[in-house]
């Protein structure tokens, strides 16, 4: 969430809202109301409890202790700052895991003023929203550091596996993204002033506005401990879309695993078909769109945008159908995801690709077999537990499959990292699960790098039998 805004927004804020006063807590919570997290349906804020207590300064309080209660500071902000007819909440519910949202009415002059922030450039006269003082790097500099801490109150919970790359992420100099960032941000920010989508042009320019203030990317591992991955902590450059983020990090080099997921149950679950898809280099993505009838490298060629933007409902598609989701939700997610794209009937359609049908069926089979299991290892040796019964049972089951393939896909590019490690030409700057960013500090052995990365990848899938490599280039 940004930190930064223009003087003159600042004072309208301090103006329409003088219950604000110099209340530190209250701004926090201001600024969290104007540009935090929205709901996906009514694209109003979501208040968990979280962020009520970041917002109080209380996050103690609530770690540590049940005694935590935010309804009382809600009350507050509600009585000395605005309203009950400007703002309210709903109730949160535990058994339903949904967080209050908060119902907020801003006057239109505000209204008005939000918007034309989201876009302004970058600003010469801007200020925090908090305290009003003078944008400065040296303020920019403490509000990394506190973010970076904020990561590490993480760190018993991150994978031993995945102990190196949070250190490595969570302690890259912050000059590996100040001079890209400079460089691009304002073509970044004019890109995403032309997306279509009102909530997704909001949410794309705050994680922007977010990046200007704050730079870099930190990483904290799951909260309950069960997946290998890390995942950022702040807006940053990992939560652009994709023809954003290539503009913005304008220089750098991009790779993907090819068909990672695909390309790991292929092997692991022993799926023939699968394997000999791979083989051929056929790309899965284009003949799924293509069995869509849509010309997927002509649109790839011409759209690449909406290429991008199907292509990631087929993505988290393939990953729902691999780790469990029912052929009913299956279908409804793919209609409704689909459906903007002019695709009708999307969902039975996908099953009906062969190849989509195999794998279903594959991993019916798989559950049965973990059904009689008590535990399993990940491919680091480490134990996971199969709990519960019926669908509990089921859900756990298709939690230890996730977390399998998830460790399968960090040891592939964990070679990556040890070379990093080894060397000042190059350095990771973005972690994507299946995928990095690489900036070469030395564009003279950018090539040479290049190679001895995608060798790497390669001996290590080759040493498993998993059939993917490194894709990807310059941006």
């Amino acid at each position: 969430m940004r930190k930064t805004v223009s003087l003159e927004f600042r004072n309208l804020i301090k103006d329409t809202f003088p219950g604000l006063g110099k209340n530190e807590s209250y701004w926090r919570f201001m600024r969290y109301i104007l540009f935090g997290r929205r709901d996906k349906v009514t694209g109003e804020p979501v208040i968990g409890q979280r962020a009520v207590a970041k917002a109080e300064g209380k996050l103690n309080i609530l770690e540590n202790s049940n005694a935590y209660c935010a309804a009382k500071f809600l009350e507050k902000f509600q009585n000395d700052v605005m309203s009950k007819d400007t703002f309210s909440w709903s109730d949160w519910s535990l058994k339903d895991n949904e967080a209050r949202v908060a119902s907020v009415k801003f006057p239109q002059k505000v209204i008005d003023a939000i918007e034309s922030e989201s876009y302004k450039l970058m600003l010469e006269d801007r200020v925090y929203f908090e305290t009003g003082r003078k944008f400065s790097k040296e303020l920019q500099k403490v509000d990394r550091e506190l973010i970076k801490q904020e990561a590490y109150t993480y760190f018993d919970f991150c994978a031993p596996e995945a102990e190196d790359l949070f250190e490595y992420m969570n302690n890259l100099p912050v000059h590996n993204f100040s001079k890209v960032i400079n460089n691009n941000f304002d073509a970044a920010l004019l890109a995403a002033y032309r997306i279509k989508e009102p909530e997704k042009r909001r949410v794309q320019a705050e994680v922007l506005n977010t990046i200007r203030d704050v730079l870099q990317p930190f990483y904290i591992p799951s909260e309950r401990g069960n997946t290998v991955r890390i995942f950022p902590i702040n807006y940053s450059i990992a939560m652009l879309q994709k023809n954003l983020r290539k503009i913005i990090t304008k220089g750098w080099y991009e790779f993907d695993l090819a068909s990672a997921q695909l390309s790991i149950a292929g092997k692991t679950w022993e799926i023939d078909e699968v394997q000999d898809f791979l083989r051929s280099g056929r790309k899965i993505w284009v003949e799924l769109i293509n069995h869509y009838g849509i010309d997927a490298l002509n649109l790839k060629e011409n759209n690449e945008e909406e290429y991008d933007a199907i292509k990631k409902v087929l993505k988290d598609s393939l990953y729902s159908l691999m780790y469990g989701m029912t052929k009913g939700n299956l279908i409804t997610f793919l209609n409704k995801g689909l459906i903007r794209f002019g695709i009708k009937d999307g969902g039975k359609k996908f099953l009906k690709y062969p190849l989509m049908a195999i794998l279903f069926d594959a991993r019916e089979r798989r559950m049965a077999e973990l059904s009689d299991c008590d535990s399993v290892e990940t491919i680091f040796s480490k134990r996971l537990n199969i709990k519960g019964t019926g669908a509990a049972r089921e859900k756990c089951i298709r939690g230890v499959m996730a977390q399998q393939a998830q460790a399968v896909e960090l040891y592939l590019l964990l070679p990556v990292l040890d070379l990093a490690k080894t060397t000042k030409d190059f350095v990771i700057t973005l972690w994507q699960h299946d995928g990095f960013s690489v900036n070469f500090t030395d564009s003279s052995k950018s090539a040479r790098w290049v190679n001895k990365i995608n060798q790497v990848v390669a001996d290590r899938a080759n040493q498993l039998g998993i059939i993917t490599k490194l894709e990807g280039g310059l941006l």
